[in-house]
């Protein structure tokens, strides 16, 4: 069983490539700070920040990525004591009402799971379907087709021993595909979750209702301002998350599995000052040498 401190990972879904970097000077500088885990969202083609125009998030093509070049990577990941695969998520849709897009998206998901597998990762977790805009549709009909993957695909991650879920979503949502597909769970994004909830209560529910089935945990800070929200941001910027009971929580229910930090910087070495803050945070709340006494973090 890990330590709390080797169960603390950084995404790729937040380091943009601000310098030119690419996904191997990104896993040597985790690596550097004493991360032991890594995530790596599948795609070159997402970003957040940049200035005037966004600078690509770090990542790899599945469509494009040769067998030599997964060798590669998979030598470069083994410094690492666990990796996860996360889909991707930007123009990609299981729900999609384009019938087309929604198979291109299985298929690239299922090449997710594939990469996952030879990876030997330690959860593999996707972003759900969700609406077409300009295409009224059911609620429940945009849930059936992300039942319909988690269905197909939750043979294969038995077989694999592999924890699988779906992120994002409320939490009726996500009971939804969990009641109807066995052994299938949720990554639980604490920022998401969070914002859907709006109440401290409303968060601890998910926690109780997953119990035992929480894949892996997205950690990041929510900001809330002037009636709206600002996620993803390190911990001394958040106003919104209750950390303290947040991780007292996911301690108190057994869980053991990776939390991987997904905050934005301008670049990656910010990227990591910002995880490695919210690293010590988490790991003096979890051991009981840390109590915060605000929702944001001072650094002591």
């Amino acid at each position: 069983m890990l330590s709390i401190q080797d169960r603390i990972g950084i995404s790729t879904h937040f380091m943009p490539s601000t310098h030119g970097e690419d996904i191997f000077d990104a896993i040597r500088m985790v690596h550097e700070a004493g991360f032991k885990g890594f995530e790596i969202v599948p795609t070159l083609d997402q970003a957040q920040v940049g200035f005037p125009a966004n600078y690509p998030n770090v990542g790899i093509d599945l469509l494009e990525i040769t067998p030599e070049e997964v060798v590669r990577l998979k030598e470069a990941l083994s410094v690492f004591d666990w990796v996860t695969i996360h889909s991707p998520h930007l123009d990609w849709n299981l729900s999609s009402a384009n019938r087309h897009l929604r198979r291109l998206t299985e298929q690239y998901f299922d090449k997710c799971f594939e990469l996952a597998v030879k990876l030997g990762a330690a959860a593999m977790t996707y972003h759900s379907g969700r609406e077409t805009p300009g295409f009224i549709r059911p609620l429940e009909r945009i849930w059936e087709y992300n039942v319909d993957y988690a269905k197909r695909l939750i043979p294969r991650a038995k077989e694999a021993a592999m924890p699988v879920g779906f992120e994002a979503g409320t939490l009726d949502y996500l009971k939804y595909v969990c009641d109807r597909v066995e052994n299938w769970g949720i990554n639980l994004d604490i920022g998401h979750a969070y914002m859907f909830a709006g109440t401290d209560e409303g968060f601890r529910a998910y926690i109780d209702e997953f119990k035992g089935r929480i894949a892996e945990v997205h950690h990041n800070g929510v900001n809330h301002y002037w009636g709206r929200y600002m996620e993803h941001q390190p911990p001394h910027l958040n106003n919104m998350i209750d950390f303290q009971r947040t991780y007292e929580g996911l301690k108190e229910i057994g869980y053991q599995g990776p939390i991987v930090c997904e905050i934005q910087g301008h670049d990656i070495a910010q990227v990591i000052r910002h995880c490695q803050e919210s690293k010590d945070m988490i790991v003096g709340i979890w051991n009981g040498t840390r109590r915060l006494s605000q929702r944001w973090n001072i650094a002591e």
